[in-house]
């Protein structure tokens, strides 16, 4: 992989916290989210536009941004840019029992092991301090909100087994309602269609496998998708890398 747009994942064992690095990247994202996750973005050189809805705002040099799980965003490169992104699943907070303090120690540990934490000034680590710090009423506002149960049970199957077949005549037919019905308030709720949210599981499921599966191929099957060409055009469209530059791109925390 060159040095352009070259990626590093840094993961811990559990992928309850996850380090990505992203140096002197022009690449950009297509609309998604994330599940259960709470991003925190810092822009460490050039700028990046991220877009929520119908705003965009331009983040550059040290500045900061926090996307909240479920929220649907895309991410253009407004220039080339260096990006650290902390991905903290909301699982983490569990098992901290939302306290901050213990969250932040395990950040800090994360960064240091990551020796991340050399290549960011003071004035950086404490803004990714003051941005956990904000986490905390998202987290717990997150918690709170149930929303419609049939479409937090459809969410939960399709994040659970989106390798499995289930097509939007059987999330109607299940919900008792017609398919158009059922595509509006999907994405009213979590901002894409279930295709799409689906796909994009797919592609996360394939994100995990590919750091034990013996090959592409086995890692694609696996995920749900019909074949590896397939499986390939749409891993790139939605992490900027082959999948072989992604495995060779994830080490361990």
């Amino acid at each position: 992989m060159s040095r352009k747009n070259h990626i590093r994942y840094l993961t811990c064992a559990d992928r309850a916290l996850e380090v990505i690095i992203c140096t002197d990247s022009t690449l950009s994202y297509p609309l998604h989210n994330h599940i259960s996750v709470f991003t925190i973005g810092l822009v460490i050189k050039g700028s990046l536009s991220v877009t929520i809805g119908q705003t965009s705002h331009l983040y550059g040099n040290g500045q900061t941004f926090i996307i909240p799980p479920y929220l649907p965003h895309s991410i253009d490169a407004a220039d080339s840019y260096t990006l650290l992104s902390l991905c903290i699943r909301e699982e983490l907070f569990c098992r901290c029992n939302y306290d901050m303090q213990i969250l932040k120690a395990c950040v800090n540990k994360a960064l240091r092991s990551a020796a991340v934490a050399n290549e960011l000034s003071r004035q950086q680590l404490v803004q990714l301090t003051d941005c956990l710090d904000s986490l905390s009423g998202q987290a717990e506002l997150f918690r709170q909100n149930t929303g419609d149960q049939f479409i937090n049970n459809l969410k939960q199957r399709l994040e659970r087994a989106p390798e499995n077949k289930f097509s939007i005549n059987d999330m109607a037919q299940a919900a008792c309602t017609s398919k158009y019905h059922l595509i509006r308030c999907f994405k009213r709720a979590v901002g894409l269609t279930p295709h799409q949210f689906q796909l994009q599981n797919r592609i996360r499921k394939a994100q995990r496998l590919l750091s034990s599966a013996d090959t592409i191929t086995k890692a694609a099957l696996t995920a749900g998708f019909c074949d590896q060409s397939h499986f390939i055009k749409h891993f790139e469209k939605y992490t900027g890398l082959t999948p072989t530059d992604y495995k060779n791109s994830c080490h361990r925390l």
